[in-house]
């Protein structure tokens, strides 16, 4: 949705640092933006008419990408009294449940502004201090964020529990910088960190320090009859996918399209909501993904756009992928590259928020190692190493997501992670995910969702295919590589499972020439702030 950045700062420094940092992360929210200076608020339509030689203590920035509110909720938003100010990154999916808790003392000029109803949140239970106010407030929010709040003495930047939103920081001596992406922080010296999901950064004269803000709460195991787990999970993914939808100020809504079983799931429910949905599958003429896209979206009706890849489109983009994910390992720029040109192909479609399959393979054991550790280690070891995979997606996966579809001022919504949809997943036995026996069935309930929602049985059942194979891009960057290497055979380490992680690790993944030829790009390309 947007770029959020800024500063604490014992001494003034100039603004232009924030501003600077804008333009680097332009491509988050081109559509508008905002400056807190000191207490001064400028919005503007141009990051250039923000740009002056003042200096602030605090400040604040904010690049609007325009989904939800109307045409002038253009951020920082300062609170009624005057005393807060806020610039957020994300959706509250539950504002308007929350609106409704707020006592009508406040002046909310948009009410279909989720933004404006969180900072009245934290108005309402302001009483002089913010951190604590801030790890009262996101408790109450099912959404994805990450914000920043100030009352002028301090700054506290919060993300959510998941991780969907990245927020980075840099610490320098009597200040601390952040910004939406590493990219806006590499001209400040210093050790570019993340905020953990789920944490609270606080800046102030005392220094900075983390907090706890919110965690991923782990219920019960009590759903352990089929039936009741699938009537349970069908009505949360139904509510989440409703709501993702709601309030939207799009006209049309665009899908990234494997043809698997957790994209086909999504679209088919926002397609039986009644929108406008297009879906983007990327591979190569021959790849499983592209067969299996065009063959489920033809029987359900669904609109469908293909993006054929080639070893030369692969190469081009190599250098673009590097820079929006700012990492250069190779299991992650691959499984980059479908998304990549989806959200391109989505973008010049005219297309601002799309919604994904990822978070399914989680919850419901989709992966062929989770029946691994099932066969060595039982059910509870399943359960535990479920949660320990979903606190680790905003590490190897959501942040990966989350920039290469801003890079085109995509949005990227994730209804499998959805707080209630999370909670409910996580409450069925792992015994009802996957079954045992010769007609082993991995996401067991999942797929009866999928299959009950009209979902069709080959791509209900169909297996598990990583992202980077089924559309081909792996064998396209092998290719490649092998020809910067003057024809000498890159040799293909076995897919096969790394000990205990149970997952596929940078180092462990491919060869070593195609993992030096990811760098060389990055290296010569300048990538990653060099």
């Amino acid at each position: 949705m947007c770029s959020i950045c800024g500063y604490f700062s014992d001494e003034k420094v100039p603004t232009r640092i924030v501003t600077d940092m804008l333009q680097k992360t332009e491509h988050r929210g081109p559509d508008a933006h905002g400056l807190y200076a000191d207490g001064k608020i400028l919005r503007r339509r141009k990051i250039s008419d923000l740009e002056s030689s003042e200096k602030a203590r605090v400040c604040l920035g904010h690049s609007r990408l325009s989904i939800v509110g109307g045409d002038d909720a253009i951020q920082p938003f300062r609170s009624c009294d005057g005393s807060l100010s806020l610039v957020h990154n994300g959706e509250i999916y539950n504002y308007q449940e929350l609106r409704g808790l707020l006592s009508k003392a406040h002046r909310i000029e948009d009410e279909a502004n989720d933004s404006e109803i969180l900072l009245h949140l934290i108005e309402e239970i302001y009483d002089g201090n913010l951190l604590r106010t801030v790890q009262s407030v996101v408790k109450m929010l099912n959404g994805m964020y990450a914000f920043a709040v100030t009352d002028g003495y301090e700054v506290v930047i919060a993300r959510d529990s998941i991780g969907i939103k990245p927020v980075y920081y840099v610490q320098e001596d009597g200040g601390v910088f952040f910004c939406s992406e590493k990219k806006g922080l590499y001209d400040i010296e210093g050790e570019i960190k993340r905020i953990a999901p789920g944490k609270i950064l606080r800046a102030n004269k005392e220094g900075m320090s983390i907090h706890q803000g919110v965690r991923i709460e782990r219920p019960q195991i009590d759903i352990t009859d089929f039936d009741k787990a699938v009537a349970l999970y069908n009505d949360a993914l139904t509510d989440a996918v409703e709501g993702m939808l709601r309030g939207l100020s799009v006209d049309k809504v665009g899908m990234i399209f494997s043809g698997g079983v957790d994209s086909v799931l999504i679209a088919k429910l926002i397609s039986d909501f009644g929108w406008n949905l297009r879906c983007y599958c990327v591979g190569k003429e021959d790849s499983e993904d592209v067969k299996n896209a065009e063959k489920v979206a033809k029987d359900l009706g669904l609109e469908l756009s293909v993006i054929y890849i080639d070893e030369r489109k692969v190469e081009l983009i190599l250098p673009e992928i590097i820079e929006s994910i700012e990492i250069e390992g190779l299991l992650q720029v691959e499984v980059a590259v479908p998304m990549y040109l989806a959200a391109k192909a989505a973008s010049e479609d005219g297309i601002k928020v799309m919604f994904t399959g990822q978070g399914a393979d989680e919850l419901f054991a989709g992966y062929w190692w989770y029946k691994e550790v099932v066969s060595e280690d039982g059910f509870l070891k399943l359960h535990n190493k479920l949660w320990e995979d979903i606190g680790l997606l905003y590490d190897d996966t959501l942040e990966r997501e989350d920039k290469v579809t801003m890079a085109h001022s995509v949005e990227l919504r994730v209804p499998y992670l959805d707080r209630n949809v999370v909670q409910c997943a996580m409450r069925i036995s792992p015994t009802l995910k996957i079954k045992d026996g010769e007609d082993s069935i991995r996401k067991w309930v999942h797929r009866k969702v999928a299959a009950a929602l009209g979902v069709p049985h080959y791509t209900a059942y169909r297996g598990k295919d990583m992202a980077q194979s089924g559309s081909g891009v792996h064998g396209l960057v092998k290719k490649v590589a092998e020809e910067y290497f003057e024809g000498k055979k890159v040799d293909d380490v076995e897919l096969a499972d790394k000990g205990s992680n149970y997952r596929y690790l940078d180092a462990d993944y491919g060869t070593p020439e195609m993992r030096a030829y990811m760098h060389k790009i990055a290296e010569d390309n300048q990538c990653l702030g060099g």
